[in-house]
């Protein structure tokens, strides 16, 4: 009888079959260094990818600017911007585009520093000389205009739309920074302003009494007729305004320490009077993250008044305290 050798077949270990897959990774990794090695001698280059590199992702998106031999990058962390526009609007019907969409009379910049704790406020003359985007009077994109800041508000088909020209014509003057929310104040924000301030918007030098005379009935923010725009008058109505505005911005921003409602109370007073790109919420709660915020003085350009061509004021800025204001305030 044949004799029949049966041969066992030999088990591969766990180990082993950990062993040879090592083994082929490695195989597989050392050819595609080599394949990498020989791409850069061909190339002429050794590049070496840095790892673990923390470049570059820590870069602010915000504006920058060059002043004093140094850049310097926007606040983004720190700062909120609201634009308060008053609005000298006349009624002529539908408004597209033009001098009938009103200019933005009064301009304050509203800025709430949580680094500092401070609200601070920066005062924009209306006839200031900058840039402002010009629309035809069907509505279309014309071009850039240097000209008076007051009447980017004239421009758009809609209140917000005038808003928003105004918003950029302001930012782009201040170094492109940027508008968070803004409020725009019609004629009838004068009566509910008075009302719900009393006689916190009032001093013995800044009697608001007399506004009323000099009140017009539109649908625009302006404290002086035709017969106030003279240069006499007019300051006289500036500084009535800017009293009663810096009460309203006091209640806003320091009332809500006494009790939380007084922010809102003055939200509502203004309700029917405003366009504002924000809700009452937003706010309500901006004047309570500032309610222990010190409330700086007003600020304002510097910078030089002439005539132009056609005999209306101009205001021309200081290009060196405009960047000196611009990184002591909103850049680092």
């Amino acid at each position: 009888m044949a004799n029949y050798h049966r041969h066992r077949r030999r088990r591969l270990t766990g180990t082993t079959v950990i062993l040879i897959l090592i083994g082929a990774a490695l195989i597989y990794a050392g050819i595609l260094l080599g394949i990498r090695l020989i791409g850069n001698r061909l190339e002429g280059t050794e590049a070496v990818e840095p790892v673990g590199s923390l470049e570059g992702r820590f870069v602010s998106n915000g504006p920058t600017m060059q002043y004093a031999g140094r850049d310097w990058t926007y606040r983004k962390r720190d700062l909120t911007n609201i634009l308060l526009i008053g609005v000298d609007w006349q009624e002529s019907g539908a408004i597209v585009s033009g001098t009938d969409a009103g200019q933005a009379d009064l301009l304050y910049l509203i800025t709430i520093d949580k680094k500092n704790k401070t609200v601070f406020t920066l005062r924009l003359d209306r006839n200031t000389v900058t840039d402002i985007r010009i629309y035809s009077p069907l509505g279309e994109y014309t071009g850039i205009r240097k000209t008076r800041l007051g009447l980017s508000h004239t421009y758009g088909a809609t209140a917000a739309e005038n808003c928003d020209n105004t918003v950029w014509a302001v930012s782009n003057l201040l170094g492109n920074i940027p508008v968070d929310g803004y409020l725009a104040l019609d004629t009838g924000a004068i009566a509910a302003l008075k009302n719900a301030l009393g006689k916190a918007g009032a001093t013995p030098e800044e009697d608001t009494s007399t506004l009323d005379a000099q009140t017009t009935t539109g649908a625009g923010l302006t404290l002086h007729t035709q017969q106030g725009r003279d240069d006499e008058a007019d300051a006289s109505s500036a500084r009535q305004q800017h009293s009663l505005i810096q009460a309203a911005v006091g209640m806003f921003f320091q009332g809500v320490s006494d009790r939380m409602s007084a922010a809102g109370k003055l939200f509502e007073a203004l309700t029917g009077h405003m366009t504002t790109n924000r809700q009452r919420a937003w706010f309500i709660n901006k004047a309570y993250e500032c309610r222990d915020y010190r409330q700086l003085e007003t600020k304002s350009l510097a910078g030089s008044h002439s005539l132009s061509a056609d005999g209306i004021t101009e205001f021309h800025p200081d290009a060196d305290a405009l960047n000196a204001l611009l990184t002591a305030c909103f850049f680092e």
